[in-house]
This record gives structure tokens, sequence and C-alpha cells, in this order.
């Protein structure tokens, strides 16, 4: 199976999903590299693997969703929708039957870390460049695909409260101390 904006391979039992959107000097998640990360989970979720990892070969992990494509939603039904879609996909990838890493390093931020909670553990390189939050509440957006949700899981609900609130960019200590990775 061919995609345009990721790259797999598997070895020892390992598959490895590298994330490099075609074009684009930052990985982020508009609704092609969604659809394709779906495509590949349904291929996935039917091996008989020991494990993924998800990994980008840019220089950061994911920057978020792709703002751009915000622009053509009309109305509130079509912007549920696509929260919902993006829900359901890091859902099932919550959901493999196997554990799943997130590598993450350079800015990992809104879809992007939403991504990473829907994964089993999360590592980051800890390392002045990292960063990690959720800041579109600053544009005025809630984490739409299950980061509101995923958060106080892993970190409790009072740190979850002020890495969504706050809307900031972490650095992988604030990352490591509180839980996230």
């Amino acid at each position: 199976m061919s995609f345009r904006h990721w790259r797999t391979e598997e070895n020892l039992n390992i598959a490895t999903l590298t994330l490099d959107v075609e074009g684009a000097n930052a990985n982020v998640l508009s609704h092609g590299v969604l659809d394709e990360l779906d495509q590949l989970l349904t291929t996935l979720s039917g091996k008989a693997l020991d494990g993924v990892i998800l990994r980008s070969a840019k220089s950061s992990f994911i920057v978020g969703a792709d703002v751009t494509e915000f622009r053509n939603i009309s109305d509130t039904a079509l912007a549920a929708d696509l929260a919902r879609g993006g829900q359901h996909i890091f859902e099932r990838l919550a959901k493999l039957p196997f554990p799943s890493v997130a590598l993450i390093h350079g800015h990992c931020l809104g879809g992007g870390m939403e991504l990473a909670l829907a994964c089993t553990y999360r590592v980051a390189r800890e390392d002045e460049a990292t960063r990690l939050g959720l800041p579109e509440v600053k544009l005025g957006l809630y984490p739409g695909f299950g980061g509101t949700v995923r958060l106080p899981r892993v970190v409790g609900v009072d740190n979850a409260v002020e890495w969504i609130a706050a809307g900031g960019q972490h650095k992988a200590a604030k990352a490591i101390k509180d839980g996230v990775v």
C-alpha cells in the first residue's frame, strides 16, 4: 500500500510509522494525513505485531491540525463531523491490540499532542526544541480529537486543567514532571 505522507516499515515484529507531510516544512494533521492514518490502522490492527512506533521525519513531531482547512468549515454540523472523525481515528489508535509509542521531538502541539495521548506511551527528547501542549484554546478552539478526555486520565484532573485551559507550550522537563511523557 502506498501513502503520500506516511512511510511504514516492520522490523522484529514492530511497525514504525513515520510521518513526513509532503511539501510542508512541518507535519500537520490534514484531512488527507488522517485518512491515511485511518487506513494504516486498519492494516496494522489485523497483524500480529508486538507494537507500533509513531515518529516524525521532520524537525518536529506534529505541530497540530491543518488550520488552513478550518476556513472551509461553514457550519457547526460539519465541524462536529470533522471532530468526530478525528476522535474515531485516535480511538482506533488507542485500542490497537498491542502497545503504541509516540517518539516526540520538537513541537508536539494541538492535534499532534492528542495523537500522542492516544498512544500507550509517549517518549520525548529532553532538549530546548521540544514543546508539548494544547495551544488551540488561544485560537478559541478546544482540543477536539479526544485530548480533553485522555489528558486527565494520564496526568490527573488538576494538571490536565492547567495544560488545557492555559494553552501553554511546555518543555519536556515539565511534561516528564507532570507525567505526560
